[in-house]
């Protein structure tokens, strides 16, 4: 901190030549010194030593009378000139006008030494700057939500009975967001700053702000182990009713300590599975809970820990949303529908469509999430150059050959294959740990009975290796090509395969087709994210989205892209919890919201930044434990503290020492 020349100042210094009258009790005291004339007596060796002794005894209690007289009638002088104690290096001038900045973020839910919460003692600061000034003054207020606007004029109480409706929010502010409103506003004058500065160390705005007064009044916390979700994810990125899944969770703490906390998962509110967290000596946990298939409310999850350190954090929303319908192209060469269609036809996931690979569609086509080319012998050159645009933009194209396939029309496509014997050979066991085969089946079996399928081709250019033959060959592979490309190596037709007749087909399908959809909604959202992302499965109307909650009904703004929606979000208005996206159709989806982060993660500015800008004309630091200490530190350096009350109290004291030193001695 910087050093801080103190003064005093008076009010009615022309009071001070009261001053004179101390020469009277002086006047008296010399008056007692004079010389008077002995008369002895008969004894005088008695009386000589009894005068001897009187005087020596009555001298110093003179003198300490007379230093009793003279201060106090220079304190009762000080009194009547009303003295000021002021900070000479704050000595800034009274501005007109006031502007107050309350941070009222979740962070300053943690207590302070006191025991008392962060929040409610930087109200009662804010109450102290307010009665620090004159009457008259025009004061402003913001908070993190904004809901107030920033030119309103408030007087002293109107400014206080303001505070006494202030709420904490789930929205954080940084110091530039800020001061940007402020210098929207044309502000200029006494700018307040209180907060507990929580990820708000770039203060470059109000080193370039001369123009205006700062005071920064940190709240002063002691360090809080907080346990809060860092990371919610699926270990699959889909959920389909005949799937498992993992639900894995990342928390993370503070501060190194034996620490143990019980977790919850509750799924459309109802106790769905718990678990205890052990830290050890780490800052990162995790756990993960196991999704069973055909698990409903899935997009109503709550993460709730049991941390009574911070209770603002302790729930964390998820929301795993139906997949929106995958758009499934089958390319066919055969009048009989096959195994293809059976499977994703009549299905409330798949959007499903099968064209005569005589009479393409290339507007279809380039729609497809999943396009399958299903046993075509011969490749026309617009179904190469289609599906090869599909697969440059990031598609997914799945290729079953037909028997009579040319190896030179699959090189085409980036497929490099070579002609095989066409034996039927047994497949091998899957690899379990293929992210393909998870949550396919409840138990790893060794002992699977695998199908036979014909080596037709054999695949030069795969990738990855799905499943394969016993003789080590690629039955189904991914190659390696742009976007998503996927080759069986055998055709489906009975003569040639079994595969299609196996408890393998459905899911192994049905994983491929459902991670051709990638644009899928989050699980959650922050309450500061401002632009939402959600896909639409029908994107054409003109419908209004519409948020709503316990909370409150929301429009954004809105508008369509593509199959999705895109919501411009006011941060100030958003709550912790889950919403309903809908319209007047009905029920569109479920987001969930979040704290940031960055609220809980409760990390201490360095006080090291403080002590520079505390070194600025235009900023001071205002470090303080209660209210009386703001107080007294804007009285002192900007309107003075008066001290004629303490100049009064010293001059009765004195009065009684005279009246006791004159009575007993």
């Amino acid at each position: 901190m910087r050093a801080v020349l103190s003064i005093i100042t008076f009010a009615n210094p022309q009071v001070l030549f009261g001053l004179l009258a101390i020469s009277i009790p002086i006047i008296i005291h010399l008056f007692n010194l004079r010389r008077v004339k002995r008369v002895q007596f008969s004894n005088t060796a008695l009386l000589k030593r009894i005068k001897e002794e009187s005087s020596a005894k009555r001298k110093p209690v003179e003198l300490l009378i007379l230093a009793s007289r003279i201060l106090g009638i220079s304190l009762l002088v000080l009194a009547f000139a009303q003295p000021l104690f002021k900070n000479q290096d704050n000595d800034l001038s009274l501005s007109n006008e006031v502007l107050i900045y309350l941070d009222n973020s979740q962070s300053l839910s943690s207590l302070n030494a006191d025991g008392a919460a962060s929040f409610d003692v930087l109200v009662n600061e804010a109450n102290a700057i307010i009665e620090s000034y004159a009457e008259g003054t025009i004061f402003h207020f913001v908070e993190n939500s904004y809901s107030n606007s920033i030119s309103a004029d408030y007087t002293k109480e109107s400014l206080k009975e303001l505070l006494t409706e202030i709420e904490q929010v789930g929205v954080d502010r940084s110091v530039v967001e800020i001061n940007s409103r402020i210098r929207g506003s044309n502000f200029t004058g006494d700018i307040y700053l209180l907060s507990d500065f929580q990820n708000k160390s770039s203060f470059e705005a109000v080193l370039k702000d001369t123009a205006n007064n700062y005071y920064l009044v940190p709240s002063i916390t002691e360090d809080i182990s907080n346990v809060f979700v860092d990371t919610v994810y699926l270990e699959n990125t889909f959920l389909s009713g005949s799937f498992a899944n993992l639900l894995k969770l990342r928390l993370r703490r503070n501060f190194r300590d034996n620490q143990v906390i019980n977790l919850k998962l509750l799924i459309d509110d109802q106790l769905f599975g718990t678990a205890e967290i052990d830290f050890g000596n780490q800052l990162i946990a995790e756990h993960e809970f196991e999704i069973q298939a055909n698990t409903q409310g899935l997009d109503r999850i709550e993460i709730q820990i049991d941390d009574p350190t911070l209770a603002f954090d302790n729930s964390f929303f998820v929301s795993v949303n139906k997949l929106d319908k995958v758009r499934v192209v089958e390319v066919f060469d055969q009048t009989e529908p096959g195994f293809v269609k059976a499977l994703f036809d009549d299905n409330d996931v798949f959007q499903y469509s099968r064209i005569d690979s005589r009479f393409l569609d290339n507007e279809l086509i380039g729609s497809a999430n999943l396009l399958i080319i299903n046993q075509v012998d011969q490749l026309s050159n617009q179904l190469i150059n289609v599906t090869t645009g599909l697969l440059e933009s990031g598609g997914s194209v799945m290729f079953i050959p037909d028997a009579v396939s040319s190896s030179s029309d699959l090189n085409r496509l980036g497929i490099v294959t070579s002609r095989e014997s066409g034996d039927r050979i047994q497949l091998s066991q899957p690899n379990f740990e293929n992210p393909i085969f998870q949550g396919v089946f409840e138990e790893q079996n060794e002992d699977i009975e695998m199908p036979e399928a014909a080596v037709t081709f054999r695949v030069l250019n795969a990738e990855l290796d799905y499943l394969q033959y016993r003789n080590g060959r690629s039955f189904l592979s991914k190659i390696n090509s742009d976007g998503n490309l996927f080759f069986f190596s055998s055709p489906f037709d009975v003569e040639y395969s079994t595969f299609p007749n196996h408890a393998l087909f459905v899911p192994i399908m049905y994983k491929l087709a459902l991670g051709s959809k990638v644009n899928l909604s989050n699980l959650y959202y922050y309450t500061d994210s401002e632009t939402i992302f959600f896909p639409l499965d029908d994107a054409s109307g003109n419908r209004i989205f519409q948020l709503r909650s316990e909370f409150a009904d929301l429009t954004p703004n809105q508008r369509l892209e593509g199959d999705r929606l895109i919501l411009e979000i006011p941060k100030d208005v958003i709550e912790t919890g889950q919403y309903n996206l809908s319209t007047e159709d009905g029920l569109v989806g479920t987001l969930s919201f979040n704290i940031p982060k960055d609220e809980s993660n409760l990390t201490a500015i360095d006080p090291a930044i403080f002590e520079q800008l505390d070194l600025l004309d235009h900023v001071s630091v205002i470090e303080s434990t209660d209210r009386g200490d703001v107080r007294q530190f804007l009285e002192a350096g900007i309107a003075g503290i008066p001290l004629w009350k303490y100049a009064l109290l010293g001059a009765l004291f004195f009065l009684f020492v005279e009246i006791i030193l004159i009575r007993y001695l």
